[in-house]
This record gives C-alpha cells, structure tokens and sequence, in this order.
C-alpha cells in the first residue's frame, strides 16, 4: 500500500461495478480511504478481481478510481445497458434489475463529485428507460416490488416505482406526452443525489415523528437545485422545481422552503403523490389491499385544489 498526496483526482466507486467489467479495469489504480487518507493499493492483474471480493466481505462497499477511468466505465455501462443480453428474454430479470442498479449508484457518484455532462445525462435516460421497460412487463407494481424487493437497494427501488407510477399518472393527462414523462423521471434518479444512506433514516424518523431535521438534509433540495440549474443545457427547468419541491407539502410544513398549496405547479404536484404513495406502500409492507388506505389517507392529506387532480389520476392508476 502506498499513501498518495493528490487525492483530488479520485473518484468514489461501486466494487461491484469494477467486479462487473473487471476485464476493462484489472490492473487499475485502486485506492481506499483509510483513517481519513487515501492508500493506493497496487494489485497484479490475476489478483484484481479476488482483492476485490475480499473488500466486499469486510463490508467495504466503495473504492476511488482515478478521474482518468471514469469515462472508461461509463462506456462499459452504456454498453452493458445496451447489449443483446440485456433484451434476451432468456436473461434472468433479476440479473437485470441489478445491474440497472448498480449503473445508478455508480452514475449518481460520478454526478454527485463530477458534477452533471451529456454523457451522464445520456446514462440516466438509458437507466431510466430500461428500468420503465422492465417495470412494464410486470403484472403489476406490487407483483414488481414483491419479486424484485432483493434485487436492488432500497433507494433505487423507491425512485423506479415513483418514476413508473409518475409516468402512469400523467397519461391521465391531455398534456401528456414523453417529453413530460422524462422530466419527471430525471427528478425521481436526481432528487436524492446529495443524501447519503443515513440520511434517509433520519428523514423517515422525522417524517413520522417530527422533531428537528439536520441543515443538510433540510436544504439538500434547494442544493442540488442550484446545482443543476449550471446545466440548463442538460437538465430541465421543470425537472429542477420538482427537485426542489418534492419535499414540500401543501400545508406549508413541508421543507426547504414552507411553500404553500397556491405555489405549486401540476408536475410537482404529480411527482409528490406519486413519491409518497411508493413510500406509504413500503410503509404497509407492499401490502396490495392497504392500497385504498394509502389513497384515502394522501386525499386527507393533499386536498388542496393544486393536488386534486394529481390524487384523482393516481387512485384511478394505483386502485
């Protein structure tokens, strides 16, 4: 092992990824943060795959790859989601679905350190596309998340189904279009981007019990928002407001910003009911008969005239 001094350079990767396309990265620079410094390890090329696995087993989830090697992978995963393989009927579903995950958690930290570029966007739409034609082929959404549930991190879970229920929703709308849909599915994979895992835990907590929410957690929204809005180029202005909404609630208690009913826009308002329908339904268990529960609890809670025709098309969707 070999302390390096320059630790800008580095990016924070998936091991499974590496794994995944190990014959594109055997012999790569692998470094580990170790006791808040960065150690290169330096691996012969027959031993890159095994080492790899060793770090897995002792819970180590994420090394850092040169910059230089970044743009290497995200070829191999544009490649990975567009191979033969990936559309033969006879590739096992649950291979696919964790591979799409693996390719979001990798794109999310190369977005989250690098910031947004065409090929990233270019990568969230393949994504998102191949997850939606997946979800599609389901009998349905519970049959999906019942079946699927194992196969990828809770996270990437939520974030498909919301996009999928999204998409629903607005083809209940005489305004809908792909266009739209796409807007809304690039806020479900974006709008979390700065939270890391126990980040979610604490926003669970406090969505249940109230309290104090940490200042990062509370304004990660407006954060990431005016992150993106440097590459209006790439990334939507809608999408950009339902990132910095889809926190908010129409009673004025929602975050960062309290907004009320009148200040919402109908795609906002689209994505909020369809993000917490998701997360009533992994509160209940994936329990399918709760589901007219979930939609009478959300119509107590989201009945300004701003939502009611957002919860009209989600019960006719989800019921």
């Amino acid at each position: 092992m070999e302390k390096i001094d320059d630790d800008s350079q580095l990016v924070r990767i998936p091991i499974t990824q590496l794994v995944k396309f190990s014959d594109a990265f055997a012999g790569a620079e692998i470094h580990l943060s170790i006791g808040g410094k960065f150690v290169r390890m330096n691996y012969a090329t027959d031993e890159f795959v095994e080492i790899l696995r060793k770090l897995q087993q002792k819970d180590v989830e994420m090394v850092f790859i040169r910059q230089s090697e970044v743009k290497k992978i995200m070829q191999e995963i544009q490649e990975s989601l567009s191979a033969k393989t990936f559309y033969d009927p006879k590739t096992v579903t649950e291979t696919k679905v964790e591979t799409l995950d693996d390719s979001m958690k990798t794109v999310k930290n190369i977005i989250h350190q690098l910031g947004v570029d065409s090929d990233t966007v270019t990568l969230l739409r393949l994504v998102n596309v191949r997850a939606m034609s997946i979800l599609s082929e389901s009998p349905s959404l519970y049959a999906f998340i019942k079946r699927f549930k194992k196969n990828c991190s809770d996270e990437f879970l939520r974030a498909m189904l919301t996009s999928y229920v999204m998409s629903l929703v607005i083809d209940k709308f005489p305004w809908r279009s792909d266009s739209v849909k796409e807007k809304g599915a690039m806020a479900s994979l974006l709008c979390d981007l700065l939270m890391e895992k126990e980040d979610f835990a604490i926003l669970r907590k406090w969505e249940k019990e109230g309290g104090d929410l940490p200042e990062h957690i509370r304004n990660h929204p407006m954060d990431l928002a005016d992150k993106l809005r440097t590459k209006r180029d790439l990334i939507p202005s809608e999408t950009i407001t339902i990132i910095e909404q889809h926190h908010e609630l129409p009673d004025g208690k929602g975050f960062p910003s309290g907004l009320n009913a009148s200040r919402f826009n109908q795609l906002s308002a689209i994505f909020i009911v369809s993000q917490r329908f998701i997360e009533e339904l992994f509160d209940a268990g994936f329990d399918y008969d709760k589901r007219f529960e979930i939609t009478a609890k959300l119509q107590k809670r989201f009945d300004a005239k701003t939502f009611e025709k957002a919860m009209d098309a989600l019960i006719t969707v989800v019921t």
